[in-house]
């Protein structure tokens, strides 16, 4: 029996606590304001990043470096056998680029990059489901069809306040987001095929709110095995959301936190996440 260590990044908020019992190596996305760059979750706190996001100088997020990589990865060599590093979509990130080139500097430990083609929590469940299966002795076949199970029967949907962050940072077209805003409409995102996008576009935000909680429902068909609430520096709000989806989705655990700052430069703060998964 193989021993399978997972390595992911902090894009995806998963609970320290889980980190720290299941032993997954994070590797930290980068988060700059000017010539500022901080590494998510070690240097930069939440309240200090909520105090600095609204400065002239707009803050910008990267993937971690091959070198970032590498040093995780030399860290697991003769700590196992085999490595999983389980990553957010390609299709809007260079992360699991990084840690391909990362993985053909690295002797004595095989290694795959899982190329998840969903986001934040999204990944963060699969991330769980993979590092629970390696702790129990699964072997990489077996973690691998858990992974792909995850991929095939999870659903993220994003609330969003205002489109003021995504505009800023250049995730929609101008025009789009300036209309939009004209007219008081809120997106809800989702990921579809691996790209973040507006599914659906809802005139207040609490009927937003109301809607992410149905398209949830009707994402797992009432039923999962996990369930997740984030927000960006908005407990109230994701409270309520929580209540609302406790009444349309049954599920076996529920997880309840705050998102760090490579998801709320994009969206802000008062940016709602629910996701759930059968993994």
């Amino acid at each position: 029996m193989s021993l399978v260590r997972i390595v992911t990044d902090s894009s995806n908020g998963i609970p320290p606590e889980f980190i720290e019992k299941y032993g997954i190596e994070v590797v930290p996305i980068q988060v700059q304001f000017g010539a500022d760059s901080y590494k998510e979750g070690r240097d930069l706190s939440l309240a200090e990043f909520y105090r600095r996001l609204d400065e002239p100088v707009l803050p910008t997020t990267s993937q971690p470096s091959p070198g970032d990589f590498v040093e995780s990865y030399k860290g697991l060599v003769g700590k196992c056998d085999e490595i999983i590093s389980i990553h957010l979509t390609s299709k809007g990130s260079g992360t699991c680029q990084s840690a391909r080139l990362a993985s053909q500097m690295i002797e004595g430990v095989r290694i795959t990059i899982v190329d998840t083609l969903t986001a934040r929590m999204g990944t963060g469940l699969i991330v769980m489901a993979a590092a629970e299966a390696a702790q129990r002795g699964c072997g990489r076949e077996e973690i691998m069809r858990i992974i792909q199970r995850g991929m095939d029967t999870t659903s993220v949907f994003v609330a969003l306040p205002t489109l003021k962050y995504l505009r800023r940072s250049g995730r929609v077209p101008q025009v789009q987001a300036w209309v939009a805003g004209l007219l008081a409409i809120n997106p809800i995102l989702g990921v579809r095929d691996g790209m973040v996008e507006a599914v659906e576009r809802v005139r207040t935000f609490r009927g937003c709110v109301r809607r992410v909680v149905e398209l949830a429902a009707e994402g797992c068909r009432g039923k999962a095995s996990r369930m997740v609430v984030m927000h960006t520096n908005a407990l109230d709000d994701a409270r309520a959301l929580l209540e609302q989806a406790r009444q349309a989705v049954q599920f076996d655990e529920v997880y309840f936190s705050e998102m760090g700052g490579s998801m709320a430069v994009h969206g802000g703060p008062g940016m709602l996440v629910i996701v759930v998964t059968q993994v």
